[in-house]
């Protein structure tokens, strides 16, 4: 068994709705761990929540790099939101920690290393790539659906071209489709970890979306496919300030600028992303992949 323990703005209501939907994938062959206890109290009096699930072995983290990889993680995403599709309004997922509140850029960073107020002198650049982000990512006002926030190679396992592990289920919210899927667009190779930083250049995000919409059976409209790529982009804004605040406290590893650069070279063109299909005013593709051959396994 595996005892979790949270911070204190994740409350219980949250947490056995994100257990309900992780019990939903398990069932319908997702593999993922098994809730075995909802949220208890740790301490009487205070608001520090802890849950138990079932030990799910760990075969180790690894960034990925192979188009087998990516097409693997897409597919893994659209099956988890696929399979959710069923489940009723799990409404306490809209409520996720680290939302951005309706009145700020970002919510508060996920770790108290990152402080970006007091390190914003030189991020002006990264806050108005995120503020164009938000407004495009936005604006895509569709149903949400519940998906797993973190589609990452940090939380996924994959083997001989099959996912046999998906960790990090507190990562549900009821987010917009395209949201889960540029955020994951963006992520699917990082572990975040030494060797892991780098994030896929702009052809390999178009192609897991594609990736995405091939194994979901259906593809996202243009409004959508505008919308994913500003959400990728807000998710480069974002880390990028975390790297920003690492940076300027001293504690940055020397590959932590990997947000940064990415961003500073592809936002422009995830802000005017279209899916490349004929007819589409302007392609993603517009050169090879860097990454995207099997040669990379």
């Amino acid at each position: 068994m595996v005892i979790k323990a949270y911070q204190r703005r994740w409350r219980a209501p949250f947490l056995r709705a994100d257990q309900t939907a992780q019990e939903h994938v398990r069932g319908r062959g997702l593999p993922c761990a098994t809730p075995l206890r909802g949220p208890t109290s740790l301490v009487p009096g205070r608001p520090h929540q802890a849950v138990v699930e079932s030990l799910l072995p760990d075969a180790g983290v690894r960034p990925f790099r192979s188009a087998a990889e990516r097409r693997v993680s897409a597919a893994g995403l659209a099956r988890q939101i696929g399979a959710c599709r069923e489940l009723p309004a799990l409404r306490e997922l809209a409520d996720h920690p680290l939302r951005r509140p309706a009145d700020g850029l970002y919510g508060e960073p996920h770790s108290p290393l990152f402080d970006f107020a007091g390190t914003a002198a030189g991020a002006a650049w990264i806050d108005q790539y995120a503020r164009r982000a938000v407004s495009v990512r936005d604006a895509d006002e569709r149903p949400p659906v519940v998906a797993h926030t973190d589609w990452s190679a940090r939380n996924l396992r994959i083997q001989d071209d099959r996912l046999v592990a998906v960790y990090d289920w507190d990562s549900v919210a009821l987010v917009p489709e395209s949201t889960a899927v540029g955020q994951a667009a963006v992520t699917w190779s990082v572990t975040a970890d030494p060797g892991g930083t780098e994030f896929p250049p702009l052809p390999d995000i178009g192609g897991f979306i594609e990736d995405y919409e091939a194994a979901a059976g259906y593809r996202l409209d243009e409004e959508q496919w505008r919308a994913a790529g500003a959400a990728a982009a807000y998710t480069l804004a974002y880390t990028a300030r975390c790297e920003q605040a690492l940076e300027v406290t001293g504690r940055a590893r020397p590959d932590q600028h990997a947000a940064h650069d990415r961003l500073a070279d592809i936002g422009e063109a995830l802000l005017d992303i279209t899916s490349g299909r004929p007819g589409d005013g302007r392609a993603w593709a517009a050169g090879p992949p860097v990454w995207g051959d099997d040669r990379h396994c």
